[in-house]
């Protein structure tokens, strides 16, 4: 689809205006809904490809002799998957805070079928028989194991400081990205680290082209186009992350970029002459100074 795109005017055009129409009805007219209510997995967490991710960070950290054992963690946006809260308290962390603003299918059938099958993974995984951060009867989780906060990080109460911080694919959804990360500093103690695993590319590119979404304005996209609860991708790019992360006092140990191919396009004035116009994903490890 891409070469087709790329090679023939008239399918651009006409794919520019689709463009368009389709997000403002997925997005603003909440047709994400019905696509949620027909394919009920589409929005559910891939615990595989999560647990993928526990593996990544922390062979970083203990590259930087960051030791999990005994350490407060908490994960940004879980969505409705707890595999790698599993994973640090399987690794000796002395509990784990789970918050989330837009928490997914919280207390319903869906959820606990999710959490079993879940469950059944690590298990078998990782040769756990004894299983004690979920009663897997209620699937409800363990409190003193795990804490679920349902709210926004920077206006809930989290009880005391916390050693690790960590997202996976979170960041690129939160409007007023700043604020979160000042109230992360705010939330680590001294030397504390934080991770996050941060998709640069549009969340709608059904058309050959990760990065459509930098033809429109900011004005359009955040009125039109977007919803926050779901689609929301606040289109800030991989040297602003480096720049907020410093202003806000952080030291980056450990960073890692894919880069993608840009089809050419006219994009929005706001993008223009950028270097880092074609950064797809990024990976931060970083620490408290």
């Amino acid at each position: 689809m891409g070469a087709v795109t790329r090679g023939n005017p008239l399918v651009r055009f006409l794919i520019s205006r689709f463009d368009f129409l389709f997000r403002f009805f997925y997005c603003r007219m909440k047709f994400y809904r019905a696509v949620d209510f027909l394919m009920p997995r589409l929005y559910s967490s891939n615990y595989e490809s999560l647990n993928s991710y526990f593996e990544i960070m922390a062979g970083a950290l203990k590259k930087h002799k960051f030791k999990i054992k005994g350490k407060r963690v908490l994960e940004l946006g879980p969505g409705n998957s707890y595999i790698n809260a599993y994973n640090f308290l399987r690794s000796g962390a002395s509990g784990v805070v789970l918050v989330d603003k837009f928490p997914r299918y919280t207390d319903t059938a869906r959820q606990k079928s999710y959490i079993k099958d879940e469950i059944v993974y690590f298990q078998t995984k990782h040769g756990v028989k004894r299983f004690e951060y979920v009663d897997e009867a209620t699937c409800c989780l363990n409190p003193e194991c795990i804490t679920f906060i349902a709210g926004d990080l920077c206006e809930c109460d989290i009880d005391g400081k916390v050693d690790f911080i960590y997202s996976i694919a979170v960041l690129h959804h939160i409007k007023g990205l700043d604020r979160y990360i000042r109230r992360m500093h705010e939330l680590l103690n001294p030397g504390g680290m934080m991770f996050h695993v941060i998709d640069l590319k549009d969340k709608l590119h059904f058309f050959g082209n990760p990065f459509l979404f930098y033809k429109y304005s900011d004005f359009t996209w955040e009125h039109f186009l977007t919803d926050e609860a779901v689609t929301y991708t606040n289109r800030v790019r991989y040297g602003e992350y480096r720049d907020m992360f410093a202003a806000s006092g952080f030291e980056l140990l450990w960073e890692d970029t894919i880069s993608r191919e840009v089809p050419p396009f006219r994009i929005n004035k706001k993008f223009a002459g950028r270097n880092d116009f074609n950064i797809g994903d990024a990976r931060f490890l970083l620490r408290k100074k």
